[in-house]
């Protein structure tokens, strides 16, 4: 065995040896390092996906509710202003009743529904 170290030869393949595992494992520990930095990344990009996912849906529902008490807030001034036509339309009918018949029919109710119901209702009772 001694002889074997002392021979050039086989310390040059020695040397040799030492040198292809000391570059292999370099490049194994630089491969492993360059995953888990890409891991890393990768955590990082998931994470601010799942942030602005949420920030996303909790938008569109503060869309969704914006729209919804809108919609309920005109249907309430349409109901306001029905009461104020109906009240000048009342007040037309006892204090001017020969201008009263340009007044009539002139504010399309049947656009709220509750009104289509009830005009409904109201001509099958009467049969018209």
């Amino acid at each position: 065995m001694d002889l074997l170290l002392e021979s050039p030869v086989a310390w040059l393949a020695l040397l040799v040896a030492l040198t292809v595992g000391f570059v292999i494992g370099r490049a194994t520990n630089a491969a492993a390092r360059r995953a888990q930095a890409l891991e890393a990344e990768l955590r990082a990009e998931r994470s601010a996906h799942e942030k602005t996912r949420d920030a996303s849906v909790s938008y569109r529902k503060q869309v969704s509710d914006h729209f919804s008490e809108t919609s309920e807030r005109l249907h309430d001034l349409t109901l306001q202003y029905r009461s104020v036509y109906e009240h000048l339309a009342k007040g037309a009918n006892e204090l001017c009743p020969e201008g009263f018949a340009k007044l009539e029919g002139g504010l399309g109710l049947d656009a709220l529904p509750e009104e289509a119901e009830a005009r409904a209702k109201a001509e099958s009772a009467t049969g018209t």
